[in-house]
């Protein structure tokens, strides 16, 4: 591409030093100058001044239009891949300009990974001609590199052209030289292999054979056109989106708070009075502590006299020992009646002797267990008895009570486990909604602190209850819903819920990021070209999970800035048209 290379790395200085400015000037190419409009007051002179190709192609932005045979709007391929094409939106011309060629063009185009922005000049039988292509990943918004890009070209009458590159100076940009050697119109296809697996198609781009060929008209400079370059849009998060059609619902806004599910939540308390050794006591149990069934929280000496007036350890070992005879009475009257010693009536009383000592001692046993793991003599004496407070759940500690040391009564709380693997999420809605919330549809919520949204089905929610009573205090309804807590989120936090009531169908409708409010009403930036804007006031609708309804002001298949959008407000406040173009 004779110098591009070189024009290109001496362009990226400018870029970097005036395109965030107000000069805003870039380079694709030594060879292949042309203006770049900065403000939609800035207009040419009338007596169609070029900047040329290496003296012979030129082209400008105010000279951007093309043939209208050349137009392709929403153009479907013989492949089937749709795509979005606009030519000369950036056609700007004095308002008392001559008649101007119109042989070069401008092409914006879109697929669903890759946007085209290409301007070339006039293209005649034998003169070389450079393109300047510029490539959007959609995904980010980045320039494409690191890609191999092969341009095709071939006419209705069979003639083809075809070159491929590799290697860009400036991410993003491509600079392709051509030559023909037959009038007539091409197709251009783009197939990109790198940062985007994509193929593109431009139809109808005239070649002429000469100069005199080339047909003339004269065009007026839109004034509502705001000019904000690639190399702009690249060097900041910015994205686009395509105007489309959705269902959106109409939504009561609640608050209320994440709550433990009553039967996933314990609290373990002294079944005696008792003292909790420093000795036996190394590793309390501390909030947020995750534990699991079975776990020994505290290990509890009963004390030498319980408040009934009897020791606790006596009650254990009494109930420990009529077990033990209730146990082996049964098994010898099991033996007796066999050998039908005895009637049946004894062996059934035994039976429930043994059943009375087994529910006495489990209800002694089950909060309390006794460790044994160190005793020498067990059973010995009642000192030599402790008694360990396991956990009966699984779940976290939320509140712990027990210090080394301490002394504790009959039914004192000592720790309060929960099981936060489900949860319930409470929501307040207010009695005025009372009607709208009759049969709640989908909800999602946000949790404070947070901006990530959860919807119900990501978190396998169900709505449990909805209340019939509205609260004094509060003047709400509620409704409780059970969700999946995999994300861990801690119990008490509050939540903002938006709870689904009434749907929209194939409403028009836009990302809440787009819109920039003024003096209390909305505008949007619709892209009509690659480096192209224009400001749109838009009425809105109804808002939900992101986006809102557009009443008027957009057309489906428009494209409008969805990131960023304020920096393209800024560009148009520029009031200083810029000293000098950029060339590519």
């Amino acid at each position: 591409m004779k110098n591009l290379v070189t024009a290109l790395f001496i362009g990226a200085a400018f870029i970097l030093a005036g395109c965030g400015s107000e000069q805003e000037d870039h380079s694709h190419g030594e060879d292949a100058d042309h203006s770049h409009e900065v403000t939609p007051a800035q207009t040419q002179e009338a007596d169609n001044q070029e900047h040329s190709h290496d003296g012979e192609d030129a082209h400008s932005h105010e000279d951007e239009q093309t043939d209208s045979g050349t137009q392709a709007n929403e153009e479907t391929h013989s492949d089937g891949e749709e795509t979005h094409s606009y030519e000369g939106e950036s056609a700007h011309q004095h308002e008392d300009a001559e008649p101007q060629l119109v042989g070069a063009g401008v092409i914006t185009q879109w697929t669903e990974e890759t946007e085209l922005f290409m301007e070339y000049p006039e293209l005649i039988v034998g003169q070389e001609a450079t393109f300047a292509v510029h490539l959007t990943r959609l995904s980010d918004f980045a320039g494409l590199d690191n890609s191999t890009v092969n341009f095709s070209m071939r006419s209705e009458n069979g003639a083809s052209v075809s070159l491929t590159e590799d290697e860009v100076q400036i991410p993003g940009i491509y600079g392709p030289d051509f030559t023909f050697e037959q009038a007539g119109r091409y197709n251009l296809t783009i197939a990109i292999q790198g940062m985007v697996n994509d193929t593109l198609y431009v139809d109808g781009i005239p070649v002429y054979s000469s100069a005199g060929d080339i047909p003339q008209t004269a065009t007026e400079e839109d004034p509502n056109l705001i000019s904000f370059l690639k190399e702009q849009q690249w060097n900041i998060p910015f994205g686009t989106k395509q105007v489309s059609r959705q269902t959106l619902s109409e939504s009561v806004d609640a608050h209320g708070e994440l709550k433990p599910i009553q039967s996933r939540e314990v609290v373990v308390s002294a079944p005696f009075s008792g003292i909790i050794l420093s000795s036996s006591n190394q590793n309390l149990p501390v909030e947020g502590q995750d534990v699991s069934k079975g776990t020994s929280l505290v290990q509890l000496n009963p004390s030498i006299q319980s408040a009934d007036g009897e020791n606790y350890a006596q009650q254990f070992i009494n109930a420990q020992s009529q077990l033990t005879l209730a146990r082996k009475n049964l098994e010898r009257s099991k033996r007796l009646y066999e050998k039908e010693a005895i009637p049946e009536v004894e062996l059934e009383k035994a039976r429930i002797e043994y059943r009375q000592a087994l529910t006495q001692f489990q209800t002694i046993n089950e909060v309390a267990q006794i460790d044994t793991t160190s005793i020498d003599a067990y059973g010995d004496s009642e000192s030599s008895y402790r008694f360990e407070m396991k956990a009966p759940i699984s779940g976290t500690v939320v509140e712990s009570h027990v210090r080394p040391g301490m002394q504790v009564k009959a039914g004192e709380p000592l720790v309060r486990i929960v099981d936060m693997s489900k949860m319930w999420l409470s929501v307040h809605v207010p009695a005025a909604e009372r009607s709208a919330i009759q049969n709640p549809g989908a909800a999602v919520f946000y949790v404070q602190g947070d901006e990530k949204m959860y919807a119900m089905d990501e978190v396998n929610g169900r709505l449990l209850s909805a209340g019939k009573q509205v609260d004094p205090q509060t003047r709400t309804l509620s409704l409780i819903y059970e969700i999946d807590n995999k994300e861990g989120l801690h119990s008490g936090l509050f939540v903002t819920a938006e709870i689904d009531t009434e749907q929209k169908e194939r409403v028009i409708a836009i990302p809440e990021s787009a819109l920039i409010e003024e003096e209390g009403n909305f505008v949007v930036y619709v892209q009509v070209g690659g480096e192209s804007f224009q400001k749109r006031a838009i009425t809105t609708g109804i808002r939900n999970r992101g986006w809102v309804e557009v009443t008027s002001g957009l057309e489906q298949g428009e494209h409008i800035v969805t990131t960023n959008a304020y920096q393209v407000k800024l560009a148009s406040l520029s009031s200083e048209a810029p000293a000098e173009g950029h060339a590519h």
